[in-house]
């Protein structure tokens, strides 16, 4: 029972690595729409309406790929979350 538990670890271990990492890729995107489209942030005429755009489609384009790729493992999750 210990060995099975002890074998199990490590692949528990890298299940919660790929879910934390899928977390904070989904809180930024979600972080990163509310800043730009917020009035009182950069929504608000600091960026012009071009550079906005810009922003959010890279942000639609991250959550499709996200929404695509569920079972994305770690690596391809923080990969996706530096390129946006």
């Amino acid at each position: 029972m210990v060995k099975d538990s002890e074998k199990y670890a490590e692949e528990d271990k890298k299940i919660k690595e790929r879910i934390d990492s899928k977390h904070q890729f989904e809180n930024y995107v979600v972080q990163m729409k509310a800043t730009v489209t917020d009035k009182d942030k950069l929504g608000g005429g600091k960026l012009d309406t071009e550079d906005v755009s810009s922003i959010l489609e890279a942000i639609e384009e991250a959550a499709d790929w996200m929404n695509a790729n569920d079972d994305a493992d770690k690596d391809d999750v923080d990969d996706k979350l530096k390129e946006l």
